[in-house]
């Protein structure tokens, strides 16, 4: 694959990409392309700070409050699950009614006796896929 970038200050910034045909690489660049300068504000006790929507790895509610995951702490956002679902890049996947994971961030699935699917994150997140969303999970991973 050919590339070529120019570097001036004078000019809009703008990515072409001629390709056969979709690849998962033109996919990636794409959704860099959309969403590079996506970041929300976060709280955590009594400071305030900007979060970057690739660095996320879970987005949830609990006790009627939004939070998101990164590596290291938990923040909570003030948008609505709905909303966040509209901003987020194509990297995350509902699995269920209360949560938004980052495919990016996904360590390993667990099966449970009763057939449902456990997700487990990098940063030791766990939550179920609901029953509706296990079909699109499966899909959207290749399982």
């Amino acid at each position: 694959m050919k590339y070529k970038t120019i570097i001036k200050e004078d000019i809009e910034e703008r990515v072409e990409i001629y390709a056969k045909s979709r690849t998962k690489l033109i996919e990636q660049i794409e959704s860099l392309c959309e969403n590079d300068e996506i970041e929300l504000v976060g709280y955590f006790e009594d400071e305030s700070c900007l979060i970057n929507v690739n660095e996320i790895q879970r987005i949830y509610i609990e006790n009627d409050k939004t939070y998101v995951s990164l590596d290291d702490k938990t923040y909570r956002v003030k948008y609505r699950l709905y909303q966040l679902e509209e901003i987020v890049t194509d990297d995350f996947i509902k699995i269920n009614q209360s949560c938004l994971i980052n495919i990016n961030y996904i360590s390993k699935f667990k099966t449970s006796w009763g057939g449902s699917l456990l997700v487990q994150l990098k940063n030791g997140g766990v939550d179920y896929v609901s029953r509706r969303q296990t079909k699109v999970v499966k899909e959207r991973m290749g399982i």
